[in-house]
């Protein structure tokens, strides 16, 4: 169904992680790193320039430029070379999760959630993978404004939701999943919906190919859905986080959801435990 949403607004102001350098300078490049790490958390995951994060900040490029290569090599940033900025690494994630220990990570995946569905402006839900199959949300946020798709938690998807059955299927090994698709009854939930074993097959190979799953409003109409995997411990499917929205939305702004989405997953399975496979599955 779809609902309005209040149009909450998450505000990210440059002046805001630049006051965190007027506390009292007792070891400076500490304080300046601590810095650097608050601001680019209140800052878009695409990432900074060191330009930006330098003027913000009121450090010097060469200061500023050293600081973020140590964060760097010590696995708490990552440069993206080619467009010259700075953003949050999963290893920073990993040691944040070490320090909290025992402590339900709850908090930590909504969190992610919420600054998700923020860059993306659409809502994201999050389902658990269930013994028959099917899909369970479990947790969602919805910071998207304007008209958006919603389910509650404890929404049930069917086992052959298109998005989430490519996701189970495409990083499992290709024999148990060509079984799988072999005993797939396929339901028509809309018009478009690809019920054909065969193009449903390509589909899940692109999926894994690409990194994500999408349903071109095979489920709801009007509705286009990014979905990508979150790995428990042996590197198994065992989440799937999914971005559904307009479709209009989606397809124009496919490209910056699909990295956000993928990052987001990452840092999810870092939080609960899990990792990315260690190979790629069996060849056809």
């Amino acid at each position: 169904m779809f609902i309005l949403h209040d149009g909450r607004q998450v505000s990210r102001t440059a002046s805001s992680a630049a006051a965190g350098t007027h506390a009292p300078d007792k070891v400076p490049a500490l304080t300046k790193a601590m810095s650097i790490v608050r601001y680019l958390n209140r800052a878009n995951s695409t990432g900074v320039s060191l330009h930006q994060i330098a003027g913000d900040l009121r450090i010097t490029k060469s200061h500023c430029y050293n600081i973020l290569k140590t964060l760097e090599h010590g696995g708490w940033l990552s440069c993206d070379l080619q467009r010259r900025t700075y953003a949050l690494a999963p290893g920073l994630l990993s040691d944040v999760s070490r320090l909290i220990g025992r402590q339900s990570p709850v908090a930590l995946i909504h969190e992610e959630l919420a600054r998700l569905s923020t860059a993306v402006d659409t809502p994201c839900v999050l389902t658990r993978i269930e013994r028959d199959g099917g899909f369970v949300a479990i947790d969602k946020a919805e910071e998207a404004s304007g008209l958006i798709y919603s389910v509650p938690i404890g929404y049930r998807f069917p086992s052959d939701a298109p998005a989430q059955m490519r996701v189970r299927l495409a990083w499992m090994n290709v024999r148990m999943a060509k079984r799988e698709l072999a005993r797939w009854r396929p339901r028509r939930y809309t018009n478009t919906t690809i019920v054909g074993k065969k193009a449903a097959w390509a589909e899940i190979e692109a999926t894994r190919k690409r990194g994500y799953a999408i349903s071109r409003a095979e489920f709801y109409l009007g509705v286009m859905t990014l979905a990508v995997p979150i790995f428990d411990s042996r590197g198994k499917v065992q989440l799937v986080l999914q971005c559904p929205g307009l479709i209009e939305h989606v397809r124009r702004n496919q490209a910056k959801i699909a990295v956000e989405l993928v990052r987001t997953a990452e840092r999810l399975s870092l939080i609960n435990g899990g990792a990315q496979p260690a190979s790629k599955p069996d060849s056809p």
